[in-house]
């Protein structure tokens, strides 16, 4: 009987459902707005962080921001990810600009320092990849304080986005989902404002990802070796939204 089947699917042409296993095993149900809804029933927000230039800081400038970190990390009476993503940069697309500048450059000396310039990159590329840095952090949330919340069933209530739009679910279900939703996003905002003010006063600029960016990054983080992004692409050092 085994034989059988395998036999009329392997005739039929027909492939398994990917996207059904693969959605199985992603620990968020959904992303709305700049949400991150886990399957756990929390949520999760992320803060991507400009980096300043340390070294070039004063003495007193450098133990004013440790001791600002320091009194901002004593400070947190909920968790946080701090992720570092390594990046490798691609500037073929940099080098064919300059090569087109080159070209079109009447005065014979600059042209020669454009070119020798482009070498120099080249020569730079061959010996060491030319990697950068971004920092994100992740704000958690979830209704630790609600013990009648705590003990819902999430994992019924927070289905999949695919199952959300199927007939499967009733109109209850999805007001019951954008109510919850609703008050998830309130209460992380709130967590996420206050992160962005404390690293504000360290002298940190923090912007918070929206939906587009979310996703991206996600994509990246699961897809680390499928396509080429014009200016970058690279793998996570520390990443987890568990």
């Amino acid at each position: 009987m085994v034989a059988e089947k395998t036999t009329k699917s392997v005739k039929s042409g027909k492939k398994p459902n990917q996207d059904t296993s693969v959605q199985r095993y992603m620990p968020f149900s959904e992303i709305r707005d700049n949400l991150i809804v886990m399957k756990d029933g929390s949520s999760r927000m992320v803060l991507k962080v400009h980096a300043l230039n340390f070294n070039l800081k004063s003495t007193e400038e450098q133990d004013a921001i440790l001791m600002s970190y320091q009194r901002f990390l004593n400070a947190l009476n909920f968790p946080i990810q701090i992720i570092i993503r390594s990046l490798r940069v691609d500037i073929e697309s940099y080098i064919n600009k300059l090569k087109n500048l080159a070209l079109k450059q009447e005065n014979p000396l600059l042209q020669e320092q454009t070119y020798k310039y482009i070498d120099f990159l080249l020569t730079l590329i061959d010996l060491a990849q030319i990697m950068k840095k971004e920092f994100y952090i992740v704000v958690p949330y979830d209704f630790e304080n609600n013990e009648s919340v705590r003990k819902t069933d999430f994992l019924g209530i927070f289905r999949s986005f695919w199952s959300a739009i199927s007939q499967t679910e009733s109109v209850a279900d999805i007001r019951a989902n954008r109510s919850r939703v609703q008050k998830l996003h309130k209460g992380n905002s709130e967590r996420l404002s206050t992160i962005k003010m404390s690293l504000e006063s360290i002298g940190l600029r923090a912007e918070e990802l929206k939906k587009d960016e979310l996703i991206k990054l996600l994509y990246n983080y699961y897809n680390p070796r499928v396509g080429t992004e014009n200016i970058m692409r690279g793998n996570v050092d520390d990443y987890n939204f568990g």
